[in-house]
């Protein structure tokens, strides 16, 4: 599901940009419009990083310029959280995968040009909807008077009386509101596209665990 969900929204990207490449620039005014499309690694930080690792992330997103200085734009993120331990400790149980999608709506405050340089900077932050979703690779039932632990809640299974729900279960997702905030650095190319380096903080208010990892992301601005 989330590598049909990356081609798709890559492919939707690429479709909605070849208009305005045949068309040349000269017969559209795209002074106001933004566009972005970029991968990169996402590293978890605690208390995400005590269950999962790194893995990487894939991101795009548009929007509009008020000014030179001044922008808004709504961005997709895909984010891998691979497990960094054994899935269901200390129980021997089936391992699992999981990943992140988070559509966001973001202001940018941005400078194209570091004393008259083709370098610049720009820091950028906003709030969103963030999707955590996990499965294992089987259903599973805990065994009875299992010690409750924090990597249950992550993958969805409940506690009672510290132990876990002897339930099955295969998979589990959890959406909710989140914030994020950051900083890049953009080299300027032609025709109003810059490559840019960034790093994001990102934290959702998901079910029983917060999602917190930092992104860093290497891709293409326009505008």
């Amino acid at each position: 599901m989330a590598n049909k969900i990356v081609v798709l929204v890559g492919f939707l990207g690429s479709v909605w940009l070849s208009p305005l490449t045949a068309q040349g620039y000269d017969e559209l005014d795209l002074k106001n419009f933004n566009y972005n499309i970029g991968g990169g690694f996402s590293v978890p930080v605690n208390p995400t990083a005590r269950n999962f690792g790194v893995d990487g992330n894939f991101t795009t997103g548009a929007g509009t310029n008020f000014n030179s200085h001044n922008s808004i734009e709504g961005d997709f993120m895909w984010a891998g959280l691979p497990t960094a331990v054994s899935l269901l400790r200390p129980v021997n149980g089936p391992t699992g995968n999981a990943f992140l999608i988070a559509l966001m709506g973001d202001y940018r405050l941005r400078f194209d040009h570091i004393r008259d340089s083709r370098y610049g900077v720009y820091v950028l932050g906003g709030g969103g909807w963030y999707y955590r979703h996990f499965s294992v690779d089987r259903n599973f039932v805990v065994p009875a008077l299992t010690p409750c632990q924090p990597i249950f809640f992550w993958w969805g299974f409940a506690c009672n009386g510290g132990f876990v729900d002897s339930r099955t279960i295969a998979t589990h997702a959890s959406s909710a509101g989140g914030v994020n905030g950051g900083a890049g650095f953009t080299v300027r190319m032609d025709d109003g596209w810059s490559f840019f380096a960034e790093a994001r903080y990102h934290y959702a208010w998901s079910q029983f665990i917060p999602t917190t990892l930092t992104t860093v992301t290497f891709g293409f601005r326009f505008h």
